[in-house]
């Protein structure tokens, strides 16, 4: 299992989901940058930035990121943050 966060509020909402799934991380470069990580480091959760920072709003982008997400892992189970 492994979740598209492109937000500060989706990174909130999904971090018990996170945490109890022990689920990868993919994040919009800005987002990594400016969030506190050390909960999921310390967790073991791997956490990935995507290579360029998407605007959730625009579904072509998001389709884009997930495209490229499927590309780089095994994982099937993708749970995508939209808005």
């Amino acid at each position: 299992m492994l979740f598209i966060i492109f937000t500060a509020e989706g990174l909130a909402e999904a971090q018990q989901d996170v945490l109890s799934n022990k689920a990868e991380l993919w994040l919009n470069p800005g987002l990594k940058k400016q969030s506190d990580l050390a909960v999921f480091e310390k967790a073991g959760i791997a956490v990935h930035v995507l290579p360029e920072d998407i605007d959730a709003a625009n579904e072509k982008a998001v389709m884009t990121a997930l495209s490229h997400v499927e590309s780089q892992s095994r994982d099937k189970e993708i749970f995508v943050e939209y808005l």
